[in-house]
């Protein structure tokens, strides 16, 4: 026993007894893993091109915005105060002046030097020449203009008509057999319909099944279960309720899209397409109380802000693909409905086309030789009127040099400098109402002097104003999304008194610099500013803000779900490859609403798998 215990310790320090060792235990792994186990379905997805844009999402409260303190930018005395306190004004509306004499008598000054400027710019121009010379040349010119264009108008009206009536018996000819074509096409229009009808019908069942299996991801998820939909709980039990009469709807519906298929019969395809749209619209009901659910839901030591964002961003996903193949189904189901009252209508069409196209042959043979006749006598007249004046030009014209036509612009330039300088500053005595608001406070009176016109802790503003309508929202972001957001980024807001229809926007103006902490979680306050808006908006509504952080157009983009990440961080998805699943390394960028933008790997219409389901 001694000596066998020597060995192995001997045999212990050799690399080759480790690689062995290591061989032995994946063998027996493999061994045991294709003994049995239940068989795996892959649901797969085509990695797609299009717009992919990244959001932050948070609720807060609308409140008004602080007061705009207006300051005039010169010194002296107020000479007029046009507003009191409580007074609405309208944008660049005049709230006070300030005595400019002396500005002003200057862009008089200004006014009159560029008037000057300009007029010995028009002298230049109009030459020495007496005006019967100017009026002549000027004659001259529009009647070798006019003879120019009769003349081109003349050709140009010969190759139209011959051209006309080319197309127009073109026209008759292919309005005749567009006639026909479309009495052939009404079977051919009906299966088309049909077969769209279906194919979306297909489409649509499989989008809503598989947003029923993310959900019940939700529901399932034990970490989630402690903080899920807390702080609204009536959404969880709607999105329950919904899920389980979606489930059984579907197959309902899938039985009756199969009956509809094998019968084609009109009432049955009606049943199949409205049970299927009704089943939609359950699992839409779900899908959407399980993403207000996770909006409601606070994370935990088990499950942090990171998952929680990662499936609402899943759910939101899902909520655009269901919607789309709600969309889808619902437009194939109109136009399946309609196909034969579109028939009718395209045959009148094609009927209405048809005659009008040989009354248009008609007209232009008939118009041809009139329309000849009078574009020539045009052109003999045009001609004519310029031969008379050209006759009447005898004088050499005076034009002036270019060097003098420069000096004279630079001329006019400057003046025009200058008179804009002078209404610059006088603008700097004149308080303007920057947008339309509510004045606040009026901290001076006429006859007051003002020193510099800048806001500091010893002096006032001249007046105070409140802009009308003028609302903004301060809501909480959590550290790991605030590294997203910047000052100027848009949003897209909702309220919870106009609904979701009702879509306001504004932009991001402030983030806090100092964090805020909440239940012991570091968040920080970003302040969103409102855009104007015609509804009556009050302060203290519940505002839900959808903060776009980033967005690409036209990029490579997979689901979230299907990107993996091995032990040295590299990113990879999984596709099929002999039955199973394959590796394929890739590089990955923005982390969007809709998936993850693809920079390598991966082509547009690759099958990547998505999920894997034990059957």
């Amino acid at each position: 026993m001694k000596w066998f215990l020597n060995s192995l310790k001997k045999l212990a320090k050799r690399k080759l007894f480790w690689v062995l060792a290591i061989v032995i235990v994946i063998i027996i792994i493999l061994i045991i893993r294709s003994a049995g186990g239940p068989e795996v379905e892959y649901i797969t997805e085509k990695v797609i091109r299009g717009d992919l844009v990244q959001t932050v999402s948070e609720t807060g409260s609308v409140k008004a915005a602080t007061d705009i303190n207006l300051n005039f930018k010169g010194t002296g005395t107020i000479v007029e105060v046009n507003v009191v306190e409580g007074d609405e004004v309208q944008q660049n509306d005049i709230l006070a002046r300030l005595d400019a004499g002396n500005l002003e008598i200057q862009v008089r000054q200004a006014q009159a030097n560029y008037n000057m400027a300009l007029a010995n710019y028009n002298k230049l121009i109009a030459g020495a020449s007496e005006e019967d010379i100017n009026v002549s040349e000027e004659s001259t010119n529009n009647a070798f203009i006019a003879y120019e264009n009769a003349k081109r108008d003349h050709e140009a009206l010969l190759n139209k008509i011959e051209a006309d009536i080319k197309a127009y018996e073109e026209a008759v000819k292919n309005a005749a057999t567009s006639l026909q074509d479309t009495t052939n096409s009404y079977d051919q229009t009906i299966l088309n319909s049909r077969t769209n009808l279906f194919t979306s019908l297909t489409s649509s069942l499989a989008t809503a099944d598989h947003a029923l299996d993310i959900i019940e991801v939700v529901f399932n998820n034990k970490d989630l279960e402690g903080g899920f939909s807390v702080e609204n709980l009536q959404a969880k039990i709607s999105a329950d309720h919904y899920y389980d009469i979606a489930r059984e709807e579907l197959p309902k519906a899938e039985d009756l899209l199969d009956n509809a298929k094998a019968s084609l019969v009109k009432e049955d395809i009606i049943k199949a397409a409205t049970d299927n749209l009704q089943a939609l619209d359950t699992t839409k009901k779900s899908l959407d109380n399980t993403f207000l659910a996770l909006s409601a839901s606070t994370t935990t030591f088990y499950f942090n802000d990171a998952e929680l964002d990662a499936y609402k961003a899943t759910v939101k996903a899902e909520q655009a693909a269901l919607d789309g193949a709600i969309s889808s189904a619902n437009n194939n189901y109109q136009a399946w409905l309609n196909s034969r009252l579109t028939f009718d209508s395209s045959v009148n069409t094609a009927q209405g086309n048809y005659e009008t196209s040989v009354k248009n042959l008609e007209t232009a043979l008939a118009n041809k030789e009139l329309q000849i006749a009078n574009s020539q006598s045009a052109m003999d007249n045009a001609f004519g009127s310029y031969n008379l004046s050209k006759a009447q030009l005898d004088l050499k014209k005076a034009p002036a040099r270019s060097v003098d036509v420069a000096y004279y612009q630079a001329q006019v330039d400057q003046a025009q400098a200058a008179l804009d300088l002078a209404y610059k500053n006088l603008d700097d005595y004149i308080i303007y109402a920057p947008i339309n608001g509510l004045i606040t406070f009026v901290n001076y009176d006429v006859g007051e002097q003002i020193g510099v016109g800048l806001t500091t802790a010893e002096t006032k503003p001249v007046i105070s104003m409140l802009g009308k309508g003028d609302f903004e929202i301060e809501v909480d972001v959590p550290e790991s999304d605030i590294i997203k957001i910047s000052i100027g980024d848009d949003a897209n807001i909702t309220l919870d008194a106009y609904g979701e229809d009702e879509m306001f926007y504004g932009q991001v103006v402030f983030i806090d610099l100092a964090e805020t902490l909440i239940q012991d979680v570091v968040y920080y306050k970003v302040t969103v500013a409102f855009e104007p808006s015609e509804l009556d908006i009050k302060t203290g509504m519940t505002a839900n803000v959808d903060i776009i952080t980033d967005k690409k157009e036209s990029v490579l983009y997979v689901p979230i779900r299907s990107v993996k990440e091995d032990e040295e961080g590299n990113k990879y998805v999984e596709v099929l490859k002999l039955g199973g699943p394959s590796k394929l390394d890739i590089k990955t960028g923005l982390r969007g609403d809709q998936g993850i933008q693809i920079l390598e790997g991966l082509e547009e219409g690759q099958e990547i798998i998505t999920y894997k389901k034990e059957k």
